[in-house]
């Protein structure tokens, strides 16, 4: 077992936070000395736990693992996304295989960082908490996106202007895209607790308005 490094555990190198007496990823005690009182100072790499590099340090001082992605590239991911992938299920008889296809990669692509385009193109989703962007997380992240769209599209354009690219439903869930690479594709997935909350509401929700139509024809007929 390597020697804890100032704020990282020593068994699976996971980033801790101030004050934590357990290794939130493995359960590992963790020294109170090992524990880095500036959180923000670099990131393990994933190919090899005992070697530690800086990453890049985002506007707000978050270091961020991996190399923050262009925004180029981002919209690339995004068209293959929402629109190459929604041409491709138009197709008559093949469409309907695409999508399901495009759908079941999908749920396993968002359990760390990444969705179709994002997977094509070498990009993923990191935390601000130096952790890829788990199911949860970037579920909730979609669905804050919606907002980014409705509010006629700025929530996304803004993220050309913005120094670390990022859009309004990255801001709010602490999130940044990155380029894939060796630095990050290893760090775990992981949601925080008001992200899984949101996930387990967005289902709950319209399964209640789907029994409660049911229920008035029901009632009706």
């Amino acid at each position: 077992m390597n020697s804890p490094v100032s704020g990282f555990c020593g068994n699976c190198g996971v980033r801790q936070m101030p004050g934590a007496s357990f290794c939130r990823e493995c359960g590992t005690a963790v020294p109170a000395e090992s524990v880095d009182q500036n959180p923000t100072r670099e990131y393990v790499r994933a190919d090899d736990p005992s070697q530690y590099t800086p990453m890049t340090i985002a506007s707000d001082g978050i270091a961020v693992p991996g190399e923050i992605a262009g925004m180029g590239a981002r919209t690339g991911a995004w068209v293959i996304t929402n629109i190459v992938v929604g041409i491709l299920g138009a197709i008559p008889g093949l469409g309907v295989f695409v999508s399901l296809g495009a759908f079941i990669w999908t749920m396993y692509l968002l359990r760390r960082g990444q969705d179709v385009g994002a997977r094509i193109l070498g990009l993923r989703v990191v935390r601000d908490t130096g952790e890829l962007a788990g199911f949860y997380h970037m579920w909730t992240r979609g669905l804050a996106s919606i907002i980014s769209c409705l509010a006629i599209g700025a929530g996304f354009w803004t993220a050309y202007s913005n120094p670390d690219h990022q859009t309004w439903h990255d801001k709010w869930m602490g999130t940044y895209v990155v380029k894939a690479g060796p630095d990050v594709d290893g760090l775990p997935g992981t949601s925080s607790s008001i992200a899984k909350a949101w996930f387990w509401v967005s289902i709950a929700v319209p399964i209640a308005g789907l029994l409660a139509v049911l229920g008035l024809l029901t009632a009706t007929f």
